[in-house]
């Protein structure tokens, strides 16, 4: 198994230790943080996390948070809107001020003109003359001033939909991989902690975690970019083969998360298979040189939820069992079992292709 698919495997497992001998507090952001920082994959972040030194306080990890893990810091984009919404309300309350003035103004020159046209005693024609001029003017001016209200009005309009996109947007991109398209840890997260909402109860559900194989010398092929281009591939042949209901995540570097409603275990095996096929479906063509890289296989871990206390422990079972299936030459699925199956005394049924 190569260096960065053994450091994944085994990262879940050394994080809280991690931050516990650095007095790191045991928030959601920190540990997400800590674990991309510990995870490799964005050697900057690393090296950015190591440059804090021994004592690494709160305020130095939120503002690497805030540039690296930015979903982990909604404040910042709330208040950035907060502060659109609060130009944008400006801007209005300058324009109804302003109607407001225009229209007074614009009132008293009616009032002026009424009383020049309600007069009983004998018409000036000149002060007619001149009232119906004033008058004609102020109507042409006030409808200027309306149409730039309306089109004002309007770009305010556009603005706050915009707002609100970017505001939907954001919730949106929250729980999705940039990288793939697909579910990302924190949705993850949030699905697996589901399953245990009710601990005397959990729903029954399948989890299999997966690692593409041999993925060093996939990254090794022309250039550092072709490992990113592999999980995207991958990642892309998974959404075709993906069934309502079922969620597929992309943890990190060459690792993604499977979570299969339904109970029935060869039904888990079938959904597996699946993915299997569906990874080996078309061949890694290099994106620059046009070079077949060959075909991604998979070391699958599964476990089912209801072998597993909570969520943290269903994960490191499929992390074992995976790691088992990489161990034993990749390309081939570990089921974790807590009882004896038959044919072994391991509690570990081994599936091969």
């Amino acid at each position: 198994m190569n260096t960065q698919a053994s450091a994944a495997s085994s990262i879940a497992l050394r994080v809280a230790t991690a931050m516990y001998q650095m007095g790191i507090e045991g928030l959601p952001r920190n540990y997400e943080l800590v674990y991309e920082a510990y995870s490799g994959t964005n050697p900057e972040l690393t090296k950015e996390f190591v440059a804090l030194g021994k004592n690494k306080t709160q305020r130095a990890l939120d503002e690497l948070g805030r540039k690296y893990v930015p979903h982990q810091h909604e404040e910042t984009h709330l208040a950035k809107t907060n502060d659109r919404m609060r130009t944008q309300m400006t801007t209005f309350m300058s324009l109804v001020e302003e109607e407001k003035s225009s229209l007074t103004d614009y009132s008293k020159i009616i009032s002026e003109a009424s009383r020049t046209f309600a007069s009983d005693g004998e018409v000036d024609q000149e002060a007619l003359n001149r009232s119906i001029q004033q008058l004609s003017e102020a109507t042409e001016k006030q409808a200027s001033k309306s149409e730039a209200m309306i089109a004002e009005a309007s770009e305010q309009a556009a603005q706050l939909d915009g707002v609100k996109a970017d505001i939907e947007k954001f919730e949106r991109m929250k729980f999705v991989d940039p990288l793939t398209g697909l579910a990302n840890r924190r949705s993850f997260n949030k699905a697996a902690a589901r399953i245990y909402a009710n601990p005397e109860l959990p729903m029954m559900c399948g989890l299999a975690y997966a690692e593409i194989d041999d993925f060093k010398r996939i990254c090794e092929a022309d250039d550092k970019g072709t490992g990113d281009f592999a999980v995207r591939h991958v990642g892309h042949l998974f959404k075709t083969a993906t069934q309502a209901g079922d969620l597929v995540a992309h943890l990190d570097g060459n690792r993604f998360a499977f979570l299969i409603n339904t109970s029935d275990e060869a039904e888990i095996m079938r959904v597996v298979d699946r993915l299997r096929i569906a990874a080996g479906a078309k061949p890694l063509i290099h994106p620059k040189t046009g070079r077949s890289i060959g075909h991604a296989t998979l070391s699958i871990g599964i476990v089912m939820s209801p072998v597993a206390e909570g969520a943290g422990q269903l994960m490191s079972h499929a992390e074992k069992a995976m790691g088992t299936s990489s161990r034993d030459g990749g390309d081939r699925v570990t089921f974790y079992s807590n009882t004896e199956h038959a044919g072994t005394t391991t509690g570990w049924m081994i599936y091969k292709p």
